[in-house]
């Protein structure tokens, strides 16, 4: 059937062809019978349309005739099919069966996957070592040059004759130094102002009325020097300015010699500026050649050197009399004084007297 329909729509399309051709050369006459032919032609093709329409359901056999045989037919309950008009002759050729073409459940997971591929191009795997890649990358860039630098905290003797050293600062670009200034009783000694040789290079701030700076580095590999001038002090204070160093000092206490405003006057004696045996054992640094004693009854830290004992304590010795005394801020004493198994001491100031025992003394 459908070969015979195709056999009418290529004739058909024959004759309206030469119709066309011959229609100035045609006399009316003779174009009224060639219309009224193709009308006819047309008619047959859309009475061929309608039967094929109607033609019911068939299944190829499997039969050595090859003959066709009428498909089961369906249940009583079962819907009808949907009505749907004339079904196009073309439409009925172009149709894919399972045994001459794909499903078209087939088109639409290829489609499907390929949406899939186009927006989410990555497996998970690929995502997850993206990611990893991406977050190495960042600290890689972000992670200074060399190793970390080693924070450190020191207290300072500031020389302020004219051929000294001035003291030095070490910086660090991203970490804040803050800078003390402090007399020689350990007090707090007020900033004046200050001035500093290349501030493109380092960042400071000051509150306009105490005696601490806070000093930054801006960048890497930097060097430069400050003055600081003191209230009351006629001698400005140099101290030099070094960045990128292995070391970064996050605090340093500078003591500069004399009285400063805020001065404590000590009964006993005057304080030592000048020892650096003294200053180190304020820092925490056991004298050269010194001998750790063991001390029972409060915190406090002794060592022997030759025919001096040197002590670093928050206590206030009393007994016996300490021949130097030098204070930080903290409220920390060093002490140098005669060797003795027993220290009487008062804590912060307060009436309450502690003992302190020696061992280890010969």
């Amino acid at each position: 059937m459908i070969n015979k329909i195709l056999v009418l729509i290529v004739s058909g399309l024959c004759v309206y062809g030469s119709l066309i051709y011959a229609a100035d050369a045609t006399p009316p006459a003779a174009a009224s019978e060639q219309s009224v032919k193709l009308q006819q032609i047309l008619a047959q093709l859309k009475q061929q349309s309608s039967s094929v329409a109607s033609v019911p359901q068939v299944s190829q056999s499997t039969s050595s005739d090859n003959s066709l045989t009428p498909a089961p037919p369906q249940e009583a309950n079962a819907a009808p099919p949907p009505k749907t008009g004339k079904m196009n002759p073309l439409r009925v050729m172009t149709q894919a069966t399972p045994a001459t073409g794909g499903h078209s459940g087939d088109m639409y997971d290829d489609a499907f996957s390929g949406v899939v591929n186009q927006m989410l191009p990555m497996t998970p795997e690929q995502i997850i070592r993206l990611r990893k890649l991406f977050n190495e990358t960042q600290e890689a860039a972000a992670t200074p040059p060399g190793v970390p630098p080693r924070p450190a905290t020191t207290s300072v003797l500031v020389n302020l004759s004219p051929q000294a050293t001035p003291p030095v600062v070490r910086l660090g670009a991203g970490y804040i130094t803050s800078v003390v200034f402090m007399d020689s009783t350990g007090q707090a000694w007020p900033i004046e102002a200050y001035s500093i040789g290349d501030p493109t290079a380092f960042n400071i701030q000051w509150d306009k009325k105490g005696n601490t700076l806070l000093i930054q580095a801006m960048s890497f590999y930097k060097r430069s020097n400050l003055a600081v001038i003191l209230k009351g002090l006629n001698t400005p204070v140099m101290v030099t300015l070094l960045s990128g160093q292995e070391a970064i000092d996050y605090r340093v206490d500078l003591r500069v010699p004399g009285m400063g405003p805020n001065a404590v006057y000590i009964q006993n004696g005057l304080p030592d500026v000048a020892n650096p045996v003294l200053l180190d054992v304020l820092n925490g640094i056991p004298p050269r050649n010194s001998k750790t004693l063991k001390v029972v009854g409060g915190d406090c830290q002794a060592w022997l050197l030759e025919d001096k004992l040197f002590l670093r304590t928050d206590l206030d010795v009393i007994s016996p009399a300490w021949k130097a005394v030098m204070n930080s801020m903290d409220g920390t004493h060093a002490y140098e004084l005669q060797p003795a198994p027993v220290i009487l001491a008062l804590q912060h100031g307060k009436d309450k007297t502690i003992k302190l025992t020696l061992e280890g003394l010969e």
